[in-house]
């Protein structure tokens, strides 16, 4: 065989080879991004139950299945984590109320109401609410928070700037305006999640 062909079909050869060796990092590459792709969605969510109880008290008179909208927010996606934040009234006992809560899922963080000295109330939970979002933003996509609370808007826009996806969940009749827009979805809550609504 002359010497220019054997030479011919080395370079051929060569060249085969690196185009294999793309082809399979191509390939490699394609298997990751359907990989990413196909993994279910990671998502905390951030009750503000003060919030909750006053709309859904003010608009329909009732009070919130807290079963149903955990149903309706998670979907067939993964929770890592759901927690709601309640404000315990000087009188009453939400003990039954946390118990229901821990059973169907929830993390519960409890505060006392402190009665300042003109006699006016605090119970305010969005700071603890922020911290526990900062705490485990590295381990979701997405930020899930149920409030209608406009003092959020900041640490929304935080959120999105690393990054991850915020959902807001609220009744629409009892929530800031420019809530609603800092968030990449935002989802209105009905008659659906009412305890025993008719």
């Amino acid at each position: 065989m002359d010497e220019r062909l054997v030479t011919l079909f080395d370079e051929i050869r060569g060249y085969l080879k690196e185009i294999c060796d793309k082809l399979g990092a191509i390939e490699n590459k394609i298997d990751r991004a359907i990989t990413v792709t196909e993994r279910k969605e990671r998502i905390a969510v951030f009750v503000d139950s003060q919030n909750l109880y006053y709309s859904v008290k003010a608009i329909y008179g009732g009070k919130v299945d807290y079963n149903k909208l955990l149903y309706k927010i998670r979907g067939d996606r993964i929770l890592v984590k759901a927690i709601s934040y309640v404000v315990h009234p000087p009188e009453g006992d939400v003990r039954p109320f946390v118990a229901s809560l821990e059973k169907i899922g929830y993390e519960v963080r409890l505060k006392e109401i402190r009665i300042r000295g003109d006699g006016s109330a605090k119970a305010n939970w969005d700071m603890g609410i922020a911290l526990d979002i900062l705490g485990i933003l590295d381990k979701v996509d997405t930020v899930v928070l149920v409030s209608g609370d406009g003092d959020f808007v900041p640490l929304l826009s935080y959120i999105r700037d690393k990054g991850k996806t915020v959902e807001v969940y609220s009744f629409e009749a009892s929530t800031a305006y420019d809530l609603r827009e800092t968030a990449d979805r935002y989802v209105p809550l009905d008659e659906s999640v009412i305890l025993d609504y008719r």
